[in-house]
């Protein structure tokens, strides 16, 4: 059962490196351009990850699947996007974007970003230490709990939003 359990965690894992990576491929120079802005690491240095980093994504999504150990990688890369994105919402700067899955996205930075990067370091490293190809049955539950996921964000995506108060006009 536990081997269930570490399976789900990489297929959730190399699923979203995957997604995001490969949402972000076709516009690496503006992916650069959003990591310069983060002010984090050295302007130039910013601008190769945007190349580099992309690819690395979808990589180490693939290979996961297959070598559960490269894990330690993913490990590397969600706790230095939680906080890369965590030192910007400290100094206030939530008007930068995600770029989570693409560089078109319309969400800016905030804690759940911090703490979806946490959770996805987390089960990187449940399945680091685990050690575990994911089963069948373990690939077919990591890809229904991201669909579930992503059907539920875009309900909320679709939603209208919140009127206030008595201003309501019928």
């Amino acid at each position: 059962m536990a081997s269930i359990g570490v399976g789900i965690a990489n297929v959730v894992c190399a699923i979203v490196l995957l997604a995001a990576g490969a949402m972000k491929l076709g516009h690496l120079s503006v992916f650069g351009q959003q990591i310069t802005a983060y002010q984090i690491i050295p302007d130039r240095l910013a601008r190769v990850a945007g190349y580099v980093l992309p690819p690395i994504e979808v990589l180490l999504g693939i290979s996961m699947l297959f070598a559960p150990q490269l894990a330690a990688a993913a490990v590397f890369l969600f706790a230095s996007f939680a906080l890369a994105v965590g030192f910007n919402v400290l100094r206030g700067r939530t008007d930068l974007r995600c770029a989570c899955f693409g560089v078109t996205g319309q969400y800016t930075i905030s804690w759940a970003h911090v703490a979806g990067n946490a959770i996805l370091a987390l089960l990187a490293t449940i399945t680091f230490v685990g050690h575990h190809c994911p089963s069948f049955i373990a690939f077919q539950i990591g890809v229904s709990t991201l669909l579930v996921i992503a059907l539920g964000a875009a309900w909320r995506a679709m939603a209208p939003p919140l009127q206030s108060g008595g201003n309501q006009k019928p």
